[in-house]
């Protein structure tokens, strides 16, 4: 028996492992991939692991998982033969521009691929550069030397960065080529002086936009970076140019002008993806808003959902495979029923991850939206004490000032239950069987009694979005 290569879906799968365990259903909905064919792969990853003297993929009832050492799956990865098809051409085309020369007999022994491969990876670079105008010649017995890089190409280059950077964050599976042709950059020290000063200027942050600026970091060493100034008065922000220029004093001046300006976008609020991007969330964002009723939303909560959405087309045009693996209720899928038909009618799609995580940003949007058709609520307690319970009062009121909360003994709604009707949006109680309108609840503790309030709402606005 020959020795057993891996492929891009084997890495794929393997990838998911890393992560995680799930079943064939999860896998098939996570790979976009048929039943038949996870089979037929997970056997072929068995095959490999078994030459490997490594554990193999086992089926516990219905899910299946991969037990590997930290180790273990650190030197899985770091082989040089893991690598995708998609990762060699990333490879290529940001070795290309970055050294702006590029040999493919040298290229064709690093990755240890054929002669017919490696021009056949590098025609689709060729083609993505012409299209974009990007220009290049040969140099006899040398290799291709590029003549002018379009700004697209520029664009394409950080984004290709930005996708290892954000992979670095969290996969194993990350290209060992790509690190070995920025490994001058001391990115880590970088990392440290970004930390420092979103820190000291109290700014969140998230792993995509600290892998922008370690992009932005590479793209000004090499064609200068991007034009990130807009129309603002940046005499009023000094203070956060001196915090700046501190901390990124050994670093060019261009750089420290370039992250300035993207700080201050980021105190603006603003969203930092590409139009195009842009363009594509905010279409499926006006169909939500539609579709749900949310057509007055929160700003801060629509920009919320803006991010999310936008994030995610980012991760999928860009292949960059993460997973989190969550079930959802049969609430949560008219949700995602919803957004399914959405992104079909957009021609979009996404991994399966991401809209299940984009479904339950929507769930608390609708939760949010709706808190204000519930104002005056009632808790009906047996335990008398609860009546001079002050800290749970407190505590109700301090999570959520929209509530007008009422506590009383349930004994007075039994005497006389019409003195209560009408008078409150909603009515919860510790004993069942009040009325079958009651919300029951279990624990006196407010985050408890708020979760409840919250599923109700829920519960009664997805009511009217059942898809049959």
């Amino acid at each position: 028996m020959g020795v057993v290569q891996i492929n891009t879906t084997n890495i794929n799968i393997l990838t998911l492992f890393s992560q995680g365990d799930f079943s064939l259903e999860e896998l098939s909905l996570y790979l976009n991939l048929e039943k038949k064919s996870i089979y037929k792969n997970i056997n072929s990853i068995n095959s490999f692991l078994k030459d490997k003297n490594l554990p193999l993929i086992s089926l516990t009832e219905t899910i299946y998982s991969l037990k590997l050492s930290k180790s273990e799956w650190e030197n899985l990865f770091r082989r040089t033969d893991f690598i995708t098809s998609d990762e060699i051409i990333d490879y290529l085309y940001l070795k290309f521009i970055h050294n702006g020369f590029i040999n493919l007999e040298s290229e064709k022994k690093i990755l240890n691929i054929s002669r017919s491969s490696i021009i056949r990876y590098f025609n689709n670079i060729k083609k993505t550069l012409e299209t974009n105008g990007s220009q290049y010649e040969y140099i006899i017995g040398k290799g291709l030397k590029l003549t002018f890089l379009a700004q697209t190409d520029k664009n394409i280059f950080s984004k290709k960065l930005i996708k290892f950077f954000i992979k670095c964050d969290f996969s194993l599976n990350h290209s060992i080529f790509i690190i070995d042709l920025i490994k001058d950059y001391n990115i880590n020290k970088l990392l440290n002086n970004l930390y420092t000063i979103f820190k000291d200027l109290n700014l969140p942050t998230t792993h995509f936009i600290i892998s922008f600026l370690c992009s932005l970091y590479i793209c000004i060493k090499i064609f200068g970076g991007f034009d990130l100034k807009k129309d603002y008065d940046y005499s009023s922000f000094s203070d956060i140019e001196k915090i700046i220029k501190f901390n990124l004093k050994d670093y060019d001046i261009e750089y420290q002008q370039q992250i300035f300006y993207f700080i201050i976008s980021l105190k603006r609020d603003e969203i930092n993806f590409e139009p195009n991007t842009l363009s594509k969330a905010f279409k499926t964002i006006k169909e939500i808003k539609e579709k749900l009723n949310l057509n007055d939303l929160n700003p801060l909560l629509e920009k919320m959902l803006l991010k999310k959405i936008c994030f995610s087309i980012f991760k999928y045009e860009n292949h960059i495979f993460k997973v989190k693996n969550v079930t959802i209720d049969s609430k949560e899928n008219i949700l995602l029923n919803i957004l399914e038909s959405i992104l079909k009618k957009y021609n979009l799609n996404l991994f399966f991850c991401d809209k299940i995580s984009i479904t339950q940003i929507i769930e608390k949007v609708i939760i949010e939206h709706n808190k204000t058709s519930f104002k005056n609520i009632l808790l009906l307690f047996n335990e008398v004490i609860i009546l001079d319970d002050d800290y749970l009062k407190d505590s109700l009121y301090s999570h959520n000032k929209k509530f007008n909360f009422h506590i009383e003994p349930t004994f007075f709604y039994k005497l006389n239950p019409e003195n209560y009707e009408n008078k409150y949006d909603l009515i919860l109680s510790d004993e069942p069987n009040l009325n079958s309108k009651i919300i029951v609840v279990n624990s006196f503790n407010s985050i408890q009694i708020l979760l409840a309030i919250y599923n109700h709402i829920f519960d009664k606005t997805i009511e009217k979005f059942s898809y049959k």
